[in-house]
């Protein structure tokens, strides 16, 4: 096949690719909200189309859906141009395409979230549905400060938005996207439980006024190809405990 895209494909190209034995699709949920100085609003979207590309590659047996956007970013508004949907929305949209792929016969879709807003919905939503996973793309602070300690990076240099990981993937998938020229360091103090709360609850603004947790400045186009190489691990391991817990 050209592409595992399904929005690039006809109607026959699914058909006969679901023939062939692709009976899985993975629905990228991503977000539009603010990125920083340095990345553009579609961030989260571009890097989770690209996750699911390569889980899509890896699986063997996997389309693509096309890209869930916005998402839940609430906490990014006060940044023009960020969009965010009521939660009722974004779980009738998720539902919905749940329900188109089920009855066009798929039988696995996988939620791949790309935004942290969205990590804890899809979980629930998923709950529901004995054919549906819940992958994230989302590294948790431990493994935020593990990736520092791997590429010998500041601590604080990744904090898990706009930060030097997200940009150096950016530099690797849409290099013109990104504007290294305008880097500004945001929050990069230890992200606390309490932290994250406030996070979440008052908004970035309450932790930076940039509008990144982290310092982009080390970001390079290398690293980002080391990062999505690993993304596609941590999702496949994911997979792999999910199925392990659950079975199917």
């Amino acid at each position: 096949m050209k592409t595992l895209k399904m929005e690039y494909m006809t109607w026959p190209d699914v058909r006969a690719a679901m023939d062939a034995g692709f009976t899985r699709v993975i629905v990228p949920v991503a977000s539009i909200e603010q990125h920083g100085y340095q990345l553009p609003l579609c961030t989260d979207a571009v890097l989770g189309e690209a996750a699911a590309v390569r889980l899509a590659e890896r699986l063997g047996d996997a389309l693509v859906a096309p890209v869930i956007r916005p998402g839940i970013s609430p906490h990014h508004m006060a940044m023009p141009g960020t969009l965010t949907l009521r939660p009722e929305t974004f779980r009738m949209l998720i539902e919905d395409y749940i329900d188109c792929y089920t009855r066009h016969g798929f039988r696995e879709i996988v939620l791949l979230s790309s935004h942290g807003g969205n990590v804890k919905p899809c979980a629930e939503i998923a709950q529901r549905y004995a054919h549906v996973k819940a992958v994230y793309d989302v590294p948790k602070p431990e493994e935020l400060r593990e990736l520092e300690r791997i590429h010998n990076l500041p601590v604080g240099t990744n904090g898990g938005h706009a930060d030097e990981r997200e940009t150096s993937e950016m530099l690797a998938l849409e290099p013109h996207l990104v504007h290294m020229e305008r880097v500004e360091p945001g929050f990069t103090e230890p992200l606390t439980p309490e932290l994250l709360e406030k996070f979440f609850g008052e908004g970035v603004q309450a932790l930076t006024a940039v509008g990144c947790v982290g310092d982009a400045k080390e970001a390079c186009r290398e690293r980002g190809e080391w990062y999505l190489a690993h993304t596609t691990e941590e999702l496949m391991r994911q997979l792999d405990a999910i199925k392990a817990t659950h079975g199917g």
